[in-house]
């Protein structure tokens, strides 16, 4: 079987982008204008590798996994404008190497930014199709685990869960870090790997797993209801995501944080922690930093100016941190493009 090892994955890569050599390059690309023509708004999760880039690696239909629909996926540096289509089925998208500069939209809508690492994973049972973007650095191209959960399973865990409301349930949305869901997608991908056949009980027990996790923490009645152990409830994790996008310019505080979801700021660091694998600080910062990278892409402004809205009054400290994370200074990012 397949090991991977779970405690070397990187959440932040410290590899420089190699701009130099990627500039003398032409990028591996995915453009939306072919996947426009062929792609139906709905599919299936049995369909869904036809409509989407990269290469799939493995894949849990060969092995009839019943109730689990799970791909491993290398995708291309760089993807533009490509369009998801929607399934019934809900999707767990689980990032297990790589990084990129992420954004996704509905179609025609305004574009949200995002930088992946490593562990980052993103839940959803969209309705509707979707459009995303993204480019990974030279060396760091993103290897995915995608999961669909059956609609049969999945809707007999609701039923469990909440009796008679199963119909009534929906699946919220989510992108960060999952503690709990993790090392169930590493599991996945080990027993993927392996190639261990659907009639085995572990596959049984996986399914069972994701469609419980997805249940007590990623639906609407879950949001309703979850405790603060474990982590933030999704709307207040969503809460405290909008304040930190409409107040980059200005300084946050955890205690400004904890106030939104009127916790101490001691117990808002741990339950925020255990949402999201990240410390309050270091969301700001990645959020920071996202803006400034879609800044730099979409505008001609000076770096000073980019720096000064995302919070950052010292130029050599908006480059240091900007470094820190992305991988080059923004000067070379923006050389970059």
């Amino acid at each position: 079987m397949e090991k991977i090892d779970r405690q070397s994955v990187e959440f932040r890569s410290n590899k420089a982008f190699n701009f130099q050599t990627a500039s003398a390059k032409l990028f591996d690309s995915v453009s939306l204008m072919a996947n426009k023509m062929t792609t139906p708004d709905r599919s299936t999760a049995a369909a869904f590798p036809q409509y989407l880039a990269g290469e799939v690696v493995a894949d849990s239909v060969a092995l009839q996994w019943p109730g689990l629909y799970a791909r491993r996926w290398r995708l291309p540096r760089v993807v533009d404008h490509f369009l998801v289509p929607a399934t019934p089925e809900p999707h767990i998208s689980c990032n297990l190497r790589g990084m990129a500069e992420f954004r996704e939209r509905d179609v025609g809508g305004t574009w949200i930014t995002r930088q992946i690492h490593g562990g980052d994973l993103f839940v959803t049972r969209s309705r509707t199709p979707y459009e995303v973007d993204f480019r990974s650095p030279p060396g760091e191209e993103l290897d995915n685990l995608s999961i669909h959960i059956a609609v049969e399973p999945f809707l007999g865990a609701l039923e469990a869960r909440y009796p008679g409301k199963a119909d009534h349930v929906q699946v919220v949305d989510y992108f960060g870090r999952d503690e709990i869901l993790w090392p169930i997608c590493l599991t996945c991908a080990e027993l993927l790997a392996a190639r261990v056949p659907g009639k085995s009980p572990l596959i049984a027990a996986l399914t069972q797993l994701f469609a419980a996790h997805l249940v007590e923490k990623y639906t609407d009645a879950a949001a309703k209801t979850l405790a603060y152990r474990g982590g933030l409830p999704i709307r207040q994790l969503r809460k405290v995501e909008d304040y930190v996008t409409g107040h980059l310019a200005e300084a946050i505080s955890i205690e400004q944080l904890a106030e939104l979801v009127e916790l101490s700021s001691s117990h808002f660091a741990h339950v925020f922690k255990e949402s999201t694998g990240m410390t309050p600080l270091q969301f700001v910062t990645r959020q920071r930093v996202t803006r400034a990278q879609q800044l730099i892409r979409e505008t001609s402004r000076s770096l000073i100016d980019i720096g000064l809205e995302v919070g950052y009054t010292s130029p050599s400290h908006f480059a240091q941190v900007f470094r820190r994370v992305v991988g080059v200074t923004p000067n070379q990012f923006r050389s970059s493009l």
